[in-house]
């Protein structure tokens, strides 16, 4: 059982971590169209809306896709005054607790709430007020119910890496600050 959840967690943080890789170059592409926005707007004094709304529609992908790459990672910001104190098996408790009482239903509310609102969007075909800017506006928002399933799956493996620390069949990892000192990042 814990060492099939073990390749499981393998296969979630593969996927998570893929997506997150991929996604980071959107935010070469949204250093480009912010660059290009400027060049315009200063340069040229011709504005577009469709290159402003872009640079939130590419901020939000970047957000929503790699938050879940972040926490498959170990290197979101946590507050550690009181997690570092403690022993490894109460640490272990505090981050299943967690996960099953914080993450997994801020993430459950948060998707199903915007589900609806995806759907609403789809319906009115809705796209910007501006008329020069970017239609489907729902594609966006889909970012949200998909964002938050990657959540879901890096949490799922980190839960289940958690519990087979806990049952004593996965070694310590080194937190996140020593895998990028040692270079095994």
């Amino acid at each position: 059982m814990i060492a099939n959840s073990e390749a499981i967690a393998d296969r979630l943080d593969a996927l998570v971590q893929g997506i997150g890789r991929f996604m980071a170059w959107s935010n070469v592409v949204l250093i480009g169209v912010i660059l290009l926005q400027v060049i315009l707007r200063y340069g040229f004094d011709r504005p577009m809306a469709s290159l402003e709304e872009l640079m939130w529609h590419l901020n939000g992908l970047a957000f929503l896709l790699g938050a879940s790459y972040a926490l498959s990672r170990d290197s979101h910001i946590r507050v550690d005054v009181i997690h570092t104190g403690l022993s490894s098996r109460k640490q272990q408790w505090i981050e299943i607790l967690g996960i099953l009482l914080l993450l997994y239903p801020f993430l459950a509310v948060v998707f199903f709430h915007s589900l609806d609102w995806v759907a609403e969007s789809y319906r009115w075909g809705e796209s910007s007020p501006n008329p020069t800017g970017l239609p489907y506006r729902w594609m966006i928002k889909a970012t949200i119910p998909l964002g938050f399933s990657l959540l879901f799956l890096a949490a799922t493996a980190r839960l289940l890496r958690e519990i087979a620390r806990l049952a004593g069949h996965r070694p310590e990892p080194p937190d996140a600050l020593t895998r990028r000192l040692s270079g095994k990042s």
